[in-house]
Order: C-alpha cells, then sequence, then structure tokens
C-alpha cells in the first residue's frame, strides 16, 4: 500500500465524523506533509476518489450521502467504530454521531410482518443544532 492511500485510511479514522473525497485528499496532504500540504509526496484528486470508492466497495468504509449532491466517506462498523446514525445541522453542516435508533424493535416486527429479511438501516436525522438555534434567534 501506497503513503498516500494509508495517509487516506489515517484521515478518514481519525476524522470522527463523514468526510468529503475533498477533505480527505486535503487532510491526506496534511498527513503527508505537515509543514505545509504539499511536498515530495502528494496523493491527488482523482486517486483519493477511486481509494475511496475501492474502499466502499470492500466494506472497508461507508458511503454515505446527505443530499449535498456528493457522497462521504466514513470508516467501516466495527468494534472500535459501532453501528451509529448520524445528526446533521442544516445551517452549519455540523455533523454529530449517535447510537440508540431504536429500530432494531421496528426491523424485527417487519421482518416477522413481511418475511424480509433485513440486512441494514441507516438513518440521518436533519435540523439546526444547538449553536445555530442560538445565532439564529
Amino acid at each position: 500500500m501506497t503513503a498516500p492511500r494509508r495517509a487516506m485510511l489515517r484521515a478518514l479514522s481519525q476524522a470522527g465524523v463523514p468526510l468529503s473525497v475533498q477533505q480527505i485528499h486535503e487532510e491526506a496532504n496534511r498527513i503527508l506533509n505537515p509543514e505545509n500540504g504539499v511536498g515530495e509526496e502528494e496523493l491527488d484528486l482523482v486517486t483519493a476518489y477511486r481509494f475511496a470508492n475501492l474502499l466502499a466497495e470492500k466494506n472497508l468504509a461507508q458511503r454515505i450521502e446527505f443530499n449535498e449532491g456528493y457522497f462521504r466517506y466514513e470508516i467501516a462498523e466495527s468494534s472500535e467504530r459501532p453501528h451509529h446514525h448520524h445528526l446533521v445541522c442544516r445551517s452549519c453542516g455540523k455533523i454529530e454521531d449517535f447510537q440508540d435508533c431504536g429500530l432494531t424493535h421496528l426491523t424485527t416486527r417487519l421482518e416477522k410482518e413481511s418475511g424480509f429479511k433485513v440486512a441494514e438501516h441507516k438513518l440521518e436525522v436533519f435540523g439546526t443544532c444547538p449553536q445555530c438555534q442560538i445565532t439564529s434567534r
């Protein structure tokens, strides 16, 4: 694995929130060249897009869409990063994780009633964060 790809994985692992490919690209280049983000070892944007898509195809990252016109990526669920969902502020773009979505009982009921086997579910909640609520008053 190349240094730019390792830097992308590190950027995703350290982020704590889903990142756009542009954000991954910028952070990976900061990791590769901490002084100014530009140097001998550099990740180009095309490689960043390709590698992000490869990570999603291999289920090493999750591709998430927040209705922004592009995907964001985050490290796939694991023991270190358990199943979770997102609160998204429509005003400032802040993203927060939350874990207990309460859908376990619903998916169990749906399986019993429909015979459908639920493989996964995703939940994104959009609204206004506390800080933006204060600012908009």
